[in-house]
């Protein structure tokens, strides 16, 4: 029988407080893709109000906004990240990636 590694990867600030892991890092990179919390929110079948709460629980960790959303009018409403959610977003990608490698390179 043959183990596999596995390891569960998340952020904190220097306070020890968490910040983001691996469910809330799909949510951001679907609303980022989509452009839409309520889409993203379908897409993974979890509430419109648990992806807020998932974002809104960043946002008060950090003290940053994560998100920034236009209302709807005529073309609708979309939301994107903030330049502060990009690099939340991009250093659990980085960490995840260079944890994964060290696992493969076993």
């Amino acid at each position: 029988m043959e183990h596999v590694p596995k390891f569960k990867l998340w952020l904190e600030d220097k306070d020890k407080k968490y910040i983001l892991g691996k469910g809330t890092a799909d949510l951001l990179l679907k609303i980022k893709e989509l452009k839409s919390i309520s889409e993203a929110a379908n897409f993974y079948n979890i509430s419109y109000a648990h992806a807020w709460r998932k974002i809104r629980s960043i946002e008060k960790s950090s003290g940053q906004e994560i998100i920034s959303k236009t209302r709807g009018g005529k073309g609708g409403g979309h939301s994107e990240l903030t330049p502060f959610g990009e690099k939340v977003l991009s250093d659990y990608i980085k960490a995840n990636e260079a944890v994964e490698k060290c696992i493969r390179d076993l």
